[in-house]
């Protein structure tokens, strides 16, 4: 009898990301995206759970890298796939990944380029996974322009006024003067500019 898919996160997957050095502390589970949809038209959609937000700590701050879609033993190890994509570009995180608990597949939103299913035992290091973001962002993260990046955002603040936020850092940190920011009425506009501000005082930029 093959695992469901809860049976599948806990039997399969937990123990191939341990095995491959992530530690709890770097992994979120079954987090919910809020009902604010900001992507194309707006409007507010039912709540997403993810399966899994991979982070990394740098300077002391998580900073969310990398979604992972867990879905059924018997299931293709893409068939999250579509589902993981769509959150990760409302979190603005650069890499999608689907598993069925042996086999995953990894999608670089950037580029559009999804692997072919590979064993789980070849899931990427935490370190793989930190340098294929500072490759697909162009970012530095030992140049002082990368340092707003880790300013500690609020605990209050929505997840798409943290991926506001972060994008822009990122947009700095590549060396670019000029940023624009377009929301809907409503989404917390100054928020963001007072925590983009916060972050760039702090860190002496």
């Amino acid at each position: 009898m093959s695992l469901n898919e809860a049976d599948t996160r806990a039997k399969l997957i937990d123990p191939a990301l341990h095995a491959r050095g992530w530690n709890e502390d770097w992994i979120r589970r079954e987090e919910t995206a809020g009902a604010v949809h900001i992507v194309g038209a707006g409007g507010r959609r039912g709540r997403k759970r993810i399966d899994y937000v991979l982070s990394v700590l740098v300077k002391g701050v998580y900073m969310p890298v990398a979604l992972l879609e867990a879905k059924a033993e018997s299931e293709s190890p893409s068939a999250g796939l579509e589902q993981v994509k769509a959150y990760a570009r409302l979190h603005h995180v650069p890499l999608a990944y689907s598993s069925n608990g042996h086999q995953f597949v990894e999608h670089d939103l950037s580029g559009g380029r999804t692997t072919r299913p590979r064993k789980m035992s070849e899931f990427p290091t935490w370190d793989e996974v930190r340098d294929r973001y500072c490759e697909i962002r162009s970012i530095d993260f030992q140049a002082d322009a990368s340092a707003p990046l880790f300013v500690k955002p609020r605990t209050d603040d929505r997840y798409y006024q943290r991926a506001a936020v972060r994008a822009v850092v990122e947009h700095l940190a590549r060396g670019e003067k000029r940023a624009l920011l377009s929301l809907a009425t409503g989404t917390g506009k100054t928020r963001i500019a007072v925590q983009l501000l916060k972050a760039l005082a702090e860190t002496g930029q």
